[in-house]
């Protein structure tokens, strides 16, 4: 699902790391919730989201830092060096992409699909736990994007936590595999006010 975001976006692979992260459990500063899915994907204004990227090409970790802007309570855009993307939040409906295709849609439910950005998505776990670098995460979500390509299927699974928003997320193409996991986030540091 979030494949046209990698693709446009890993590009500012290796930029300059954003600010440490805040804990889940201790954040106030979160945009009231319109639905279950912006509950998922809250990106609230002004926040710095860096995830360690584990890309075929690279022998090394690289990252990829994505900056929110929140022009509306309606509308959302992550950038990542020149590229950007530009979320609605429908009410009572979801998260998708300006461009077509929901990444998240209600009911959040196992097993729930929908038309996501590049193909079928799936609610294929739900209420789980998870550990990574930028902390622990309680009643996860996890979608699957599946979409056929010339003989093969490509897969993407992208893990959203309350919150928080994206935590991991992967893509998988039988012949090239590619892996994201946050490593910190929290707002948007302005180092002239230092």
């Amino acid at each position: 699902m979030l494949a046209l975001l990698v693709s446009t976006l890993t590009i500012a692979c290796g930029t300059s790391p954003a600010p440490s992260h805040t804990a889940a459990s201790t954040r106030t500063d979160v945009i009231p919730v319109q639905n279950g899915a912006e509950r998922f994907l809250p990106l609230k204004d002004a926040t710095v989201f860096t995830y360690i990227a584990w890309l075929p090409e690279s022998p090394t970790p690289e990252q990829l830092i994505l900056q929110v802007s929140r022009p509306t309570p309606q509308r959302a855009d992550l950038r990542s060096g020149s590229s950007v993307k530009r979320l609605e939040y429908v009410a009572d409906d979801g998260v998708r992409l300006l461009t077509g295709g929901y990444l998240l849609k209600e009911p959040l439910v196992l097993g729930a699909e929908w038309a996501g950005p590049a193909g079928v998505v799936r609610v294929s776990r739900v209420d789980f736990d998870l550990r990574v670098a930028a902390g622990h995460f309680v009643g996860c979500l996890e979608t699957t994007e599946s979409q056929a390509r010339a003989g093969a299927e490509r897969s993407i699974v992208t893990t959203y936590c309350p919150d928080v928003g994206i935590v991991t997320f992967s893509v998988d193409d039988g012949e090239r595999q590619e892996r994201f996991e946050l490593k910190t986030f929290g707002p948007r540091v302005d180092v002239n006010s230092l």
